[in-house]
């Protein structure tokens, strides 16, 4: 998977401890899969999640992986971390400003110093070309016996800096469509840099693509990397 390649390299580059194993928490592991990956690397993994039904799959899953129901905003592992992780915009989902200060202090308390703290979210910087936006996409997804076709319709909201996608899955097998509603907030690169430097993080590189290599920003996706200090 590529975001479990891409959070790989950013350990491999930033790392202050190589040893094996590093212990990872996955702030909204969802079924695990980037996480059971970085495990099979010899680290040891630990999952947060507040759905159910995905917490359930990735515990018959992975039962390799130590998964706890939680909101990123208030969850009390009682431990701290070598690395958090918290991909696929989950962090996205915080809507108000009161909410990333929550998370981001959250995540500040369950890292060790000079911990790292990789995020992976969507980029606000892409949209500020009205070209850049796609009000509808189209994705299909075939998995063993899964296959699915997802329609998005996605809304944005310039002055609240959120982006809502109402997305239809059409599933083999389902006699009706599945729609789920989901919003989330922008973030720009100098803005979330902000943010995590007041809750002690500092940002060791950002990019706008999987491979980790300098460009110009137009990326879909923002990867973070930030040092606990």
């Amino acid at each position: 998977m590529e975001t479990a390649r891409a959070c790989a390299t950013i350990i491999q580059k930033f790392s202050s401890d190589v040893s094996l194993p590093l212990e990872i928490l996955d702030v909204g592991c969802g079924t695990g899969r980037v996480l059971a990956e970085l495990a099979q690397a010899g680290h040891k993994g630990t999952g947060i999640d507040i759905s159910e039904p995905m917490l359930e799959y990735a515990q018959t899953r992975h039962p390799e992986l130590q998964i706890f129901y939680g909101n990123m905003r208030t969850f009390d592992l009682g431990k701290s971390f070598d690395i958090v992780i918290c991909v696929g915009s989950t962090f996205t989902y915080n809507l108000s400003n009161a909410d990333v200060h929550a998370s981001l202090a959250n995540f500040r308390k369950h890292l060790q110093t000079r911990g790292l703290l990789i995020l992976d979210i969507l980029n606000a910087s892409r949209f500020l070309s009205s070209e850049a936006f796609n009000e509808r996409m189209e994705t299909h997804v075939s998995e063993g016996d899964f296959h699915a076709t997802a329609i998005s319709r996605h809304i944005l909201d310039r002055r609240t800096q959120s982006f809502r996608r109402i997305r239809t899955w059409v599933v083999n097998g389902e006699p009706q469509p599945i729609i789920d509603d989901a919003q989330y907030r922008l973030f720009f690169p100098l803005e979330l840099e902000d943010y995590l430097s007041q809750h002690s993080f500092a940002v060791l590189g950002m990019w706008d693509n999987k491979e980790l290599v300098e460009s110009d920003f137009t990326g879909r996706r923002l990867y973070v990397a930030a040092r606990a200090v």
